[in-house]
């Protein structure tokens, strides 16, 4: 009986690698994926919360199910793509954290004549939040917040000649949380530019946007702000094994907690090197603000991260990726405090075991340095995923 279950699954696999192709109009792809966490809540070593006091550790392994699938149509000039996945996350001992999580998206990328063109987006999703000790939390779980995003998105290119064009965008977008409805908000953004590019595809564009961040609860401790920022991108490839891009902008932004405003520079340098047939290098340095925290201020963030990549056969490839990322509170004032720094190292293994199924491991460490007590911590990760397409 063996026998014929083995038989028939692989007769399945061949089936399924003669009927898939990155192609095809209909896409459909399966996921499974473990992975062990040493620190789950990112806690400090001598620090415990209401959940690892009860379970009596800090270390859990989850189980992850996914399926997915995306639809590629063309009608006539115009492109359509529809994409939706659902899952669903399981802890082994922290079982109060099981949850669901689906994403849905639908994009058309338009054309009108032969110098308009653009696409327009639309997106939902269900998505774990956070999950912690919750002191403002009521009824129901208090450890985790779901939340729930929706987003517009439109972009637009018009091409004046073959090597200019004007560029533009605007987007909204919501999120909504079941737990935490204190940081629900919105964020409305819209940018124009003139890009210039050569038939080789290098670049320089100017561009300005508006932004505006709004929460949809007044609280006495935190508010939103609107920002404008001005920017210059480049991208230059001065050889098929060497791709430069840069971008240099700066910030003005005003926040609503006491209407000061404050200028921050902004920027993201990257370089990408095919320094071998199988060996590729990529090197970013940047800073940018996170997601608005609270008070007059935002989070500062200056990262730097190198990644290596080994193509071992064609079935196998190696990667590793170090990362160090230093945060700082900026206060609209001026005022700027240094607050912490995390540095992490990953390594990852790849292999294409048949056309539709890739086999991925990999193993993390991760480790936090803050000036707020009982925010210091490290932690070890190991994932294993199993992604099948058809």
């Amino acid at each position: 009986m063996w026998f014929r279950v083995c038989l028939l699954g692989l007769c399945s696999l061949d089936y399924a690698q003669a009927a898939y192709g990155p192609e095809d109009t209909l896409k459909l792809n399966a996921n499974l994926a473990s992975q062990f966490d040493s620190n789950l809540f990112k806690l400090d070593e001598n620090s415990e919360n209401t959940q690892t006091r009860r379970n009596g550790h800090k270390a859990d392994l989850n189980l992850e199910t996914k399926v997915s699938g995306r639809l590629d149509l063309k009608l006539s000039r115009q492109l359509l793509h529809l994409n939706a996945d659902v899952s669903q996350i399981n802890y082994h001992h922290f079982s109060e954290l099981n949850h669901q999580e689906w994403n849905a998206g639908l994009a058309w990328d338009w054309f009108i004549g032969s110098r308009f063109s653009g696409q327009l987006s639309a997106t939902t999703a269900n998505k774990m939040s956070s999950f912690e000790d919750n002191l403002l939390g009521g009824e129901g779980n208090s450890a985790l917040d779901m939340q729930r995003q929706n987003s517009i998105a439109w972009q637009g290119v018009l091409q004046l000649k073959s090597t200019i064009a004007i560029i533009a965008s605007a987007g909204i977008s919501t999120e909504e949380h079941d737990l935490k409805k204190y940081i629900d908000a919105k964020n409305n953004t819209a940018s124009l530019g003139l890009r210039y590019q050569t038939a080789k595809g290098n670049y320089i564009s100017i561009r300005h946007g508006w932004r505006k961040y709004s929460y949809d609860i007044d609280l006495p401790f935190r508010a939103g702000f609107t920002e404008q920022t001005s920017s210059i991108d480049l991208g230059y490839s001065p050889s098929y094994k060497l791709m430069l891009s840069t971008s240099v902008g700066l910030s003005r932004w005003v926040s609503a907690f006491n209407d000061q405003s404050q200028n921050t520079p902004q920027w993201d340098l990257g370089l990408t090197w095919q320094a071998t047939n199988k060996t590729t290098l990529k090197l970013g340095y940047g800073q940018s603000f996170s997601e608005f925290t609270s008070g007059a201020g935002r989070n500062l963030d200056q990262h730097i991260n190198v990644t290596a990549k080994w193509l071992m056969t064609e079935k196998v490839d190696w990667n590793i990726e170090a990362n160090r990322r230093e945060r700082s509170f900026e206060v609209a004032s001026g005022n700027v405090q240094a607050s912490e720094n995390t540095n992490s190292l990953r390594l990852g293994l790849n292999y294409k075991a048949l056309q539709p199924l890739t086999i991925s491991g990999y193993a993390q460490a991760e480790q936090r340095n803050s000036e707020v007590i009982n925010s210091n911590y490290k932690d070890y990760q190991l994932g294993l995923n199993v992604r099948f397409d058809y």
